[in-house]
């Protein structure tokens, strides 16, 4: 089996957010991960305790947005268009989590956490993940949310340091700005139940286009630039050629080279993500990681039903799905994958 696909015994709520915030990496569990956005502008109370970054209306109502390093001393620095917020689900209600950048979305074999080397009294983390040398702490959601609710009844200082994070040039709070109020135009009366659901999309950029990629097939993340591609003689020019995986060889393919014939502009953004599936080893070479997006089934069988003007020879390997008035490109991985022009003999 792939090295990067996931082994039989792990179940669903494996699935982890690995952040950045920091220097320090942290992951989540997905199951209370009900999305991932970007920064956008945020309002702020007369008191709010020291740990909140501002508040947000989301989705009908107003959540906290948490910004972590204030409660693990870490050096705050200045947000900037492309820090993230985590949405979270907690027992009590939504709130949002702070994060530098998201680092992975993948699933892990729980039984291998390392506990804390620690205790605290305030202390939550669940233990400490290993993994080719780096070391990420597991963050204990149930924990965290006691720990947050018993700190924010006991102390309502505001500190005017919170709004000065946000960025203060002209271009970037017309960013904010813009995403705020998409954010409060939306309209989807949505159920998100966490990235466990089949309706979650990972989005990522190819050139000018926005793809989607169903989160269940997600079987890891790698930086193109850090891994070495061998190159394989003989094959079409949109297969990269193939990379190593812990002993494992992966099919990397170029999707932009594949869909519109031209070759990726490879920078320190270009990601490779592993597909995971039981009968094939293959990666897609593409720009950039975006964002998380829920797509109800029912409105990409629409989209499918209607007809798009796509090459004839893709038809059936993208849906053309449109929301907020920006065109997203969903792959239809079970047809991508029963291609046998991408895999090499």
């Amino acid at each position: 089996m792939n090295e990067v696909a996931v082994a039989d015994n792990i179940q669903e709520n494996d699935i982890y957010i690995f952040v950045k915030i920091g220097n320090s990496s942290y992951a989540f569990p997905a199951l209370n991960v009900l999305e991932i956005i970007k920064l956008v502008e945020l309002e702020y109370p007369e008191k709010m305790s020291y740990f909140i970054a501002g508040i947000l209306e989301y989705k009908g109502q107003v959540i906290h947005i948490v910004d972590l390093r204030s409660v693990l001393k870490i050096e705050t620095k200045e947000y900037d268009v492309n820090t993230h917020i985590l949405i979270m689900q907690g027992k009590d209600g939504i709130y949002g989590i702070i994060a530098d950048y998201i680092s992975d979305i993948k699933k892990i074999d729980t039984t291998i956490i390392a506990p804390p080397p620690y205790t605290t009294e305030n202390c939550f983390t669940k233990g400490i993940y290993l993994n080719n040398g780096t070391s990420t702490v597991v963050v204990n959601i149930d924990l965290l949310e006691n720990w947050l609710k018993d700190t924010q009844s006991s102390s309502t200082s505001f500190s005017e340091k919170a709004s000065s994070l946000l960025p203060r040039d002209i271009r970037s709070k017309e960013i904010l700005h813009q995403r705020k109020m998409q954010l409060i135009a939306k309209s989807e009366d949505v159920s998100y139940k966490g990235l466990q659901n089949k309706n979650v999309y990972i989005s990522f950029i190819i050139g000018n286009n926005t793809y989607c990629l169903e989160i269940d097939y997600v079987g890891g993340f790698y930086k193109y630039l850090e891994t070495n591609v061998i190159k394989v003689p003989c094959t079409p020019d949109f297969i990269k050629g193939l990379i190593s995986i812990k002993g494992d060889y992966i099919t990397i393919i170029d999707l932009r080279k594949y869909f519109d014939n031209e070759f990726s502009k490879l920078t320190d953004k270009s990601t490779i993500i592993a597909i995971q599936s039981k009968d094939f080893k293959i990666g897609f070479i593409v720009d950039e990681i975006s964002d998380t997006m829920n797509i109800p089934s029912a409105e990409l069988f629409q989209s499918k039903a209607k007809g798009k003007n796509l090459k004839s020879d893709t038809r059936n390997e993208i849906i053309e799905y449109v929301r907020d008035d920006k065109l997203y490109l969903v792959l239809n991985i079970v047809e991508i994958l029963g291609n046998e022009r991408l895999y090499v003999g």
